[in-house]
């Protein structure tokens, strides 16, 4: 569990033993942490570190377009660079992303102490590109990208030594 993000593992664990309701179509959820839809059924559950047995963990199921959908073609992305992404998150405030270039990349956006500066990734699938805008200008910037937060961390403190 230590190696999990938030420190939660989530389960589900799927049977096909459901009662037969009239209406095979319709889902049901005879409890809060249990969903059925025709002979299966689902039962989703919560481990966190230190905890001694699997604790239920409720589930609610919401009718509506697919708010993930812009991050589908990007996803491959989140999770090869997701856990310095993570640290550049924690450790810097006002940090945004957003996904670009008709969902092919990523732009992560880390803005700095100096008004109207920031520092910029440009994350796709074979490179990521690091970009300095200050005042409307914007440098290309060379870093190693292999390790991102580490070469964002390396990026500021060269432009910190330079100030």
């Amino acid at each position: 569990m230590a190696q999990l993000r938030g420190g939660d593992g989530v389960f589900g664990i799927g049977t096909a033993d459901a009662q037969h309701p009239a209406d095979p179509l319709v889902a049901q959820q005879p409890r809060p942490h249990v969903q059925c839809l025709g002979p299966l059924r689902f039962h989703w559950y919560a481990l966190g570190k230190g905890d001694e047995r699997y604790r239920n963990l409720p589930v609610e199921i919401t009718l509506g377009p697919d708010l993930a959908r812009p991050l589908h073609d990007v996803w491959t992305l989140l999770e090869t660079h997701g856990e310095r992404l993570d640290r550049i998150y924690r450790q810097q405030a006002g940090v945004s992303a957003d996904v670009v270039e008709g969902g092919k990349a990523l732009r992560l956006t880390i803005p700095l102490a100096e008004r109207g500066a920031l520092v910029q990734l440009l994350i796709r699938p074979k490179e990521v590109r690091f970009f300095v805008v200050r005042d409307g200008d914007v440098f290309a910037i060379d870093a190693p990208a292999d390790r991102i937060d580490q070469a964002v961390y390396l990026l500021l403190a060269e432009m910190a030594a330079g100030s």
